[in-house]
């Protein structure tokens, strides 16, 4: 039996006459880029979030660098982000000329420590913390991040705060006014439509969402060439657009998107329960925090064995992530070394994605955890205490670039 690691076909079908009716219509008004379905998305996208307003964008990477271009962050700023996530978090800080400082993260979550970000911001002498302008945490795995607490950290030390939600759509935080959405806490919240998102367009998509009418319009102005009309131009922005077609798709995955993040949960907790006699730790959701399940991802010092297993009896699985961007090529520059982070290299190690997705039936659950018995029996033994980099390239299906 083959289990996929996503199942986009299975999404389709559910909204294939939804999809159809808004085709017809897109090829009607013949409106491919911008019109009536970006506008009716952003203002469906908005309510759901129950944030002001969400600009589209071309994609995740977009959201961020127009974010945070969009906050005043620029050329010799630095910006605080985590070493374990995908590229396009530091990407966008590098694009605009800042430079990503990292902070480590929390073993048990996987998204950023507060101590170890306070620990940061207090250890910089104050000629050196004025450089530093903005945090980006990452709801990693579609679980929000301590957001409230780092809202409070931004606000003391007067940083402004992007919250990476591209993993995160309808992930839910409990703050003092009751359980708020992921993305719609900060200053601004960016999320990812690739297609293998909880919410994916059939192509690229992004968006950004705040509460800030101000955040708004410098977003919808850089992202569409700085025009004040068609052929007048504020500044020199981007062509940074969501298309109408993709934007129909979205609109139609958004009536869907409640019940197939709870079709999600109902297989996280049947996962829980099945693997917890192994030594294969899932990702802690810890009280108050409602994970989206974008991935389901167990950590063990026999991951390798158990995807090695898993590819041998067709059952898709994959690495988020196998190199932390501290010690990326690309990133070489920054001058990290391995050590500098031991909780993002030991999860970078040790982390392996089953498959998740709302259209995952019972015996595939059931087939997968067999699976992984198989190479994991009962054991106590305890993650390595020192990271061993020798992470083997990502496997299967990987669908969480942003």
């Amino acid at each position: 039996m083959k289990i996929k690691f996503v199942d986009l076909a299975g999404q389709n079908l559910e909204i294939s006459e939804r999809v159809a009716a808004e085709m017809d219509a897109v090829h009607s008004a013949t409106s491919y880029v911008g019109g009536h379905q970006v506008e009716s998305f952003e203002r469906e996208f908005a309510e759901f979030l129950d944030v002001k307003r969400v600009v589209a964008v071309a994609n995740g990477t977009d959201a961020l660098r127009i974010a945070l271009l969009a906050l005043g962050v620029g050329p010799g700023d630095e910006v605080i982000t985590v070493p374990m996530t995908f590229i396009a978090t530091a990407a966008s800080i590098v694009q605009i000329g800042a430079r990503p400082r990292f902070v480590d993260i929390d073993p048990a979550t996987g998204n950023m420590s507060l101590p170890a970000l306070r620990s940061f911001l207090e250890s910089l002498p104050r000629n050196e913390r004025r450089a530093v302008r903005a945090i980006v945490p990452v709801h990693l795995y579609g679980l929000p991040a301590q957001i409230v607490e780092l809202k409070e950290i931004a606000a003391e030390f007067n940083l402004k705060l992007v919250e990476d939600a591209c993993q995160a759509h309808g992930a839910r935080v409990r703050t003092a006014d009751g359980m708020k959405m992921a993305g719609t806490i900060g200053d601004a919240g960016c999320f990812s439509f690739y297609p293998g998102k909880n919410l994916g367009a059939w192509g690229d998509g992004g968006a950004v969402a705040t509460n800030d009418e101000e955040v708004a319009h410098r977003v919808r102005s850089l992202s569409n060439h700085g025009r004040l009309s068609h052929y007048a131009h504020e500044i020199c922005g981007y062509n940074s657009r969501l298309d109408s077609i993709q934007a129909a798709v979205l609109r139609a995955k958004l009536e869907k998107l409640d019940e197939w993040n709870q079709r999600r949960r109902v297989v996280a907790s049947a996962y829980r329960e099945l693997l917890a006699p192994l030594d294969a730790q899932p990702i802690l959701e810890p009280e108050g925090f409602e994970s989206c399940y974008h991935l389901f991802v167990i950590r063990s010092n026999k991951r390798d064995a158990v995807r090695n297993a898993l590819l041998q009896a067709e059952i898709e699985c994959g690495i988020h992530y196998p190199v932390p961007l501290h010690l990326q090529p690309a990133l070489a520059y920054l001058g990290y070394r391995a050590g500098d982070f031991p909780a993002s290299e030991a999860l970078a190690d040790t982390t392996l994605s089953l498959p998740m997705h709302p259209h995952l039936d019972g015996q595939e659950i059931l087939r997968t955890v067999q699976v992984v018995t198989t190479a994991l029996p009962l054991s106590t033994e305890p993650f390595p205490a020192t990271p061993s980099r020798n992470a083997s390239p990502v496997v299967g299906t990987a669908s969480s670039g942003a």
